[in-house]
């Protein structure tokens, strides 16, 4: 009965020995795999490409080789109320384009002032952008970015429009490099 006695005793303190080396085992598996699956895109890179925005160049109507400043240029979307672009004067812009949507409007106002009443005094037309939306995997960490392929425009005529025409350069708005639109004024 001694004999038995010593014989469990050794079988359950090697039970015992054998799961505490399991539990280690296991848990150094589970920490090697939580690492392996960390991957190097997981943080999108500062550099990385991103929706890119619409360029748009003014010139001189009159002299088009030449870049004109528009004069407290201000710059809205339709149905906005916060301001791109507010009282600049400047000769290009970089402006945002909806990508969920097939158009953009936005109202872009020279000589912008208010008067005694708070009233907006400067010259006001309205232009609208019309795109396809494309939409271009970066990575699992960036997500994906919007590129604008087949840009036209229509500029809303008026008794008084300061926009006189409209140019495409670049029909597919994919960086921000370039120029995609003159306005000649």
């Amino acid at each position: 009965m001694l004999y038995f006695w010593k014989e469990s005793k050794i079988k359950d303190y090697n039970y015992k020995q054998v799961k505490k080396h399991l539990i280690k085992y296991l848990f150094l598996v589970t920490i090697s795999i939580s690492f392996y699956n960390c991957q190097r895109d997981d943080i999108c890179p500062a550099d990385a490409p991103t929706t890119p925005q619409l360029i748009i160049r003014f010139l001189d109507s009159q002299n088009p080789l030449e870049f004109r400043q528009v004069t407290n240029l201000r710059v809205f979307e339709e149905g906005s109320e916060s301001f791109i672009i507010n009282r600049v004067t400047t000769d290009s812009i970089a402006i945002p384009l909806r990508s969920f949507a097939e158009g953009t409007t936005f109202t872009m106002i020279t000589d912008s002032a208010d008067n005694a009443d708070g009233n907006e005094t400067g010259n006001i037309d309205i232009i609208r952008f019309n795109y396809n939306t494309q939409e271009v995997f970066i990575s699992r960490a960036c997500g994906f970015v919007a590129n604008y392929q087949e840009l036209n425009n229509a500029l809303t005529p008026d008794a008084d429009n300061w926009i006189n025409s409209v140019n495409i350069l670049t029909p597919n708005v994919e960086n921000i490099n370039t120029a995609h639109v003159q306005i000649f004024h």
